[in-house]
């Protein structure tokens, strides 16, 4: 089962390994992090081991034999075989070096519980290990969003910062020309020559932001950073409904974390029926066929079988104690699932509250950024018209190019809170990346 889940995540990656043809889709990235990542890959053997485990423990309950061998050599001769009576003929051989095979066969008739105690214990083992696998899961595709978005951000702040870098040099051409006629003070070159070079300076700081960005996001799907650039990234917008009591309801029903902490508690009530089975008898069949033999060769051989009763009568407290601490990890498990499913409802309410601070910023500074490119077009058409003033036009150009970069930021952060909705409702899967994925709007504006 697990070798054909990683064959289809497999082929998934392949066909979403970057295609220079066209941009890499956020699902297609998810995608190709869950099948290469070593973080998920490790909690999918961590799941086999599980798997492995409850088939041990479901084996526990069959038949078991085992052969036995020794070979003593004593200072006197000893007796070879058992005694089986006095008389003539029944006395056996006598040899220094002894030799002795056995082999037992036993089976459990009536079982104190402890099996069926251990089978419960490796089941929830088992679907702790499965949650484990859909909680890294889910935590690499969030860290793969994260990676993404922010991959995108940034390369929409440098692009409107070289939006603005066009612009101030332009400027200082103009400001030149104008210089040159007569027409300009010097100071008005210096004061052009300054802003250009902040932002210069502001271009590299933007640069390698965005290198580092893609190099993470790189590291993150096993992929050459060349393939992760930012122009190779398709624009992302999610969308989809945010209620939260929907979706509280359904990440406490589909979160691994809740999953996990409910497996605990299967597992510490197996462990309480473990601890009390040590008071319970148990009976089992036993048979045996030992085989002897002496330096000299001669092989005898005998078999016995026969039923096996044990009743524990006292230990001193230790099965007690081993019950009541048993007993308070049941009561400890069970807080465990109350906190996972508080912490649902936090993250839900986190994220809710995240999401619509993010689309109300966005929504304003979307008008503040159509606002402030007419004050750059007026306040350069007033400065060619030497109404104007220069350091207007100049704080006019910061002011869009802050607009914009935290345009970029809202939007993105927007996107963000929606992949923590999902995770924190327990579907942040590439198919849900797909059913939430919107056209971009304006996704050339800053292109």
């Amino acid at each position: 089962m697990r070798s054909l889940f990683l064959f289809v995540l497999a082929v998934s990656a392949i066909l979403a390994a970057p295609d220079p043809s066209r941009a890499l889709t956020l699902p297609e990235a998810v995608e190709r992090a869950l099948v290469r990542h070593p973080a998920v890959e490790a909690a999918r053997w961590r799941q086999s081991e599980a798997a492995e485990a409850m088939n041990e423990a479901l084996f526990a309950s069959r038949p078991r034999g085992r052969v036995t061998g020794s070979a003593t050599q004593y200072e006197e001769p000893m007796v070879v075989t058992p005694i089986h009576g006095f008389g003539p003929g029944l006395f056996p051989e006598f040899d220094e070096t002894l030799g002795i095979a056995t082999l037992t066969v036993s089976y459990t008739l009536i079982d104190n519980g402890g099996v069926e105690a251990q089978r419960r214990s490796a089941g929830a083992l088992k679907t702790t290990a499965g949650a484990a696998v859909g909680d890294a899961e889910q935590r690499l595709a969030r860290r793969v969003a994260a990676a993404y978005l922010t991959v995108l951000g940034q390369s929409q702040v440098l692009a409107a910062h070289d939006l603005r870098l066009s612009a101030l040099r332009a400027e200082l051409s103009r400001v030149q020309q104008r210089f040159e006629v007569g027409r300009a003070a010097k100071v008005e070159i210096l004061r052009s020559e300054a802003a250009h070079a902040n932002a210069e300076a502001d271009r590299v700081r933007l640069t390698s932001a965005v290198d580092n960005s893609e190099r993470e996001l790189a590291r993150l799907l096993d992929a050459q950073v060349d393939e992760v650039r930012a122009v190779h990234l398709e624009p992302v917008v999610l969308v989809g409904d945010a209620n939260r009591e929907e979706i509280a309801a359904a990440g406490i029903e589909a979160s691994p974390a809740v999953a996990q902490a409910r497996a605990q508690v299967t597992a510490a009530e197996a462990a309480v029926d473990l601890a009390r089975s040590l008071l319970r008898p148990d009976l089992r069949a036993v048979g045996n066929y030992n085989e002897w033999t002496s330096s000299q060769g001669n092989f005898t051989g005998e078999w016995n079988v026969g039923l096996q009763f044990t009743v524990p009568l006292f230990d001193g407290g230790v099965a007690r104690s081993r019950i009541a601490r048993a007993e308070a990890g049941v009561l400890a498990a069970k807080e465990q699932v109350r906190a996972a499913e508080l912490q649902v409802r936090e993250d839900v309410d986190r994220a809710a509250a995240a999401l619509a601070e993010a689309e109300a910023r966005a929504a304003s500074l979307a008008k503040a950024e159509a606002r402030f490119v007419e004050v750059v077009r007026v306040q350069q058409l007033l400065l060619d018209e030497g109404a104007g003033t220069q350091t207007d036009y100049l704080n006019a150009e910061a002011d869009l190019l802050a607009s914009r970069a935290s345009l970029a930021e809202a939007r993105h952060a927007a996107a963000l809170a929606r992949v923590d909705l999902a995770r924190a409702a327990g579907r942040l899967t590439p198919e849900w990346l797909r059913q939430a994925t919107a056209p971009a709007p304006d996704q050339e504006a800053f292109r």
